[in-house]
């Protein structure tokens, strides 16, 4: 995988996350929070899927159709435990 690569997946799971944040809302804390759920999910669901031989919607050398899902995954996932563990993650 080559730096490109790497930066072009960052940035797409990136476009998830500021998405998350502008639809939930919340300070400067939640978007950081947010991206870095979107990178970990989006490079985990990359990966997933190129262990297990899923190939749908691929990009070049990326699986985009897991690493979306695994975007998706964690981002709710991290939302829903980063909120019920703080109270309300506003702010």
């Amino acid at each position: 995988m080559t730096i490109a690569t790497f930066i072009f997946g960052c940035l797409i799971a990136s476009i998830f996350g500021c998405a998350f944040h502008f639809w939930r809302g919340g300070g400067l804390k939640c978007l950081i929070l947010y991206n870095l759920f979107a990178w970990a999910g989006f490079w985990l669901g990359h990966l997933i899927g190129k262990n297990t031989g899923i190939k749908f919607i691929q990009v070049g050398p990326i699986d985009l159709g897991p690493a979306l899902f695994g975007t998706l995954i964690v981002l709710f996932l991290g939302y829903w435990l980063s909120s019920a563990s703080q109270g309300n993650l506003k702010g």
